[in-house]
């Protein structure tokens, strides 16, 4: 009973100190666009926005090592079992990955800058300097660095993990107040870029050399079933990691090609608005995960079924909520993040964003289950599918509605694909589960 008191206890903590964090990251990203668009300007604000995007396609990295570790860890934990030999492997493979990753984004990057910037040309910043190459750097190193976080949502102290990326993020707007105060002239984009990357960089390097400094003597003993055993769950994870990035990713891909820098300013002040909604669900989610692993091999298949049952609850009351505050409040909310900009948000716009997160929330409630326990195969089936949707119905909806055209797209999307087909499947592995384990418990008895 203790122990399952202490591990309930640390579940909500991970999940309130995720919860907090995210609310001072989306506060200060909301805040912050008033003061990027004081010291860029309108045409510099929308390339930063653009490249500051491109971080999480250099996440992809790590190639679905950290989600495969965290797995293995908690499957470790529950059997009693140790896990230091998955770290050790997981280690191997980050500095292997990193190698190969940095030099192909120095080959690649140039080329990366002159298709997604190709409307942007006459920006200087964007003539001098290789902005994506610059920014790749650091987000690939960070990108491996934050594998300690894994680590610590596996064993229940994710508090630590949510706790650095909310200091990061306030130092460097207030690093950025300051270099906007003393700023005489338009800014630079590449120094908005580093203030915003670097500070948690250098932040995570603590806890990852903390953590993981004992296993270095250890990176040349290679145990290839281990690291076999990582890869082959790591790609898996990989592939997903990807199509969710493509997919989630492709709006900022398609407005840099289709909208103006206005509609694309408007576009990411209200949707970061909505996303501190959806953001502070996903923290819970994301506390949940590992206890969802635990419970799973535990077979406790009816407490998980009830667990999804009120997360998705909850979550829809949670959204329906932010989106009726958000449509009521907007005046102000335009008001205060950019009183000089001439920004209209439509009902409509804004009523879609509101479905959005709340489908959006259905589908990473699915997905976070069918993740814990590794049934992965799914989301390879149809998440191709959706990406392949998402980019068409964007791409031409907004060519003919603007803006509204990039939010209809992606609630077309998840409707057509995901949602139905993350839900029958969560439904049907509950199902079978328990079923099973019921069989199981009558052939004792």
């Amino acid at each position: 009973m203790k122990r399952k008191f202490v591990s309930i206890s640390n579940h909500l903590m991970v999940a309130v100190s995720a919860w907090i964090s995210k609310v001072i990251i989306v506060l200060v990203q909301v805040v912050s666009i008033r003061v990027l668009l004081d010291y860029l300007g309108e045409d510099k604000y929308a390339v930063y926005v653009i490249a500051f995007s491109l971080t999480v396609w250099f996440n992809l990295s790590e190639f679905g090592i950290g989600a495969s570790l965290q797995n293995f860890i908690s499957e470790a934990r529950a059997k009693k079992e140790n896990y230091d030999k998955y770290i050790i492997a997981a280690l191997q493979l980050v500095a292997i990955l990193f190698v190969i990753v940095l030099l192909l984004a120095i080959f690649v990057s140039s080329f990366v800058q002159n298709i997604v910037f190709k409307n942007f040309l006459y920006i200087t910043d964007i003539q001098s300097i290789n902005i994506v190459l610059v920014i790749g750097i650091i987000s690939i190193v960070s990108c491996f660095l934050t594998k300690v976080f894994n680590v610590y949502y596996a064993l229940h102290k994710g508090y630590i993990a949510n706790l650095i990326p909310a200091i990061s993020i306030v130092v460097s707007m207030l690093v950025m107040i300051i270099i906007n105060r003393n700023s005489q002239k338009q800014g630079s984009i590449l120094c908005a870029l580093l203030v915003f990357t670097l500070p948690q960089l250098f932040i995570v390097l603590v806890p990852f050399i903390k953590e993981f400094k004992k296993y270095f003597p250890k990176l040349l003993e290679f145990n290839l079933s281990i690291l076999k055993a990582l890869v082959v769950r790591a790609v898996k994870f990989h592939g997903i990691i990807i199509a969710s990035l493509t997919y989630l990713q492709t709006d900022y891909l398609v407005m840099s090609q289709t909208l103006s820098p206005k509609e694309i300013v408007e576009y990411n002040i209200f949707m970061r608005v909505f996303m501190f909604f959806s953001y502070s669900y996903v923290s819970f989610l994301t506390a949940f995960w590992p206890v969802s692993a635990e419970m799973y091999v535990g077979q406790k298949f009816e407490e998980l079924k009830t667990a999804i049952k009120k997360h998705l609850t909850y979550a829809s009351l949670f959204m329906i909520l932010g989106t009726v505050l958000v449509i009521l409040f907007h005046k102000i909310i335009v008001k205060i993040l950019v009183p000089e900009q001439n920004i209209f948000p439509t009902f409509w716009f804004m009523l879609m964003l509101g479905i959005y997160i709340i489908l959006k929330a259905w589908q990473d409630t699915f997905a976070m289950f069918l993740q814990s326990i590794n049934v992965l195969r799914i989301f390879w089936v149809y998440m191709p599918f959706q990406i392949i949707v998402n980019i068409l119905v964007q791409y031409f909806l907004s060519k003919k509605y603007g803006v509204n055209g990039i939010v209809l797209g992606l609630i077309i999307s998840m409707v057509c694909v995901s949602i139905w087909i993350l839900f029958l499947k969560t439904r049907k592995v509950l199902k079978y589960s328990i079923k099973v384990f019921r069989e199981t418990l009558k052939i004792y008895k």
